[in-house]
């Protein structure tokens, strides 16, 4: 994907029991992610009813190798936070490139 590059941070949701008999939720850094992050237009962005948006970005990375992603990780570039919405291999099953569709939260 031509474009300019980014590294987003992929976390992984992490609960741990806080030792008063609850459990604290944090998203842990597993690896920044180098790829293209590229902004969808207005038309792309809104669902069917044109009041929720359902996506906002599609990012484009190199298949990683030694992590899975998916839709329960999220991405973060610097305090902007996006959930990923798909993960979808383009290499044509080879396993080259991951189009991954972000939703900016807000």
């Amino acid at each position: 994907m031509i474009g300019p590059k980014v590294q987003l941070e992929l976390r992984r949701k992490n609960t741990v029991d806080d030792g008063a008999g609850s459990k604290t939720t944090t998203w842990e850094g597993k690896r920044r992610v180098s790829g293209t992050l590229v902004t969808l237009t207005g038309d792309e962005r809104l669902s069917a009813d044109k009041l929720t948006v359902i996506r906002t970005h599609n990012f484009y990375i190199d298949f990683p190798v030694g992590i899975t992603i998916t839709e329960k990780d999220k991405f973060y570039y610097g305090i902007r936070a996006f959930e990923i919405e798909h993960v979808g291999n383009i290499g044509a099953n080879r396993d080259k490139e991951l189009k991954i569709t972000l939703n900016e939260e807000t």
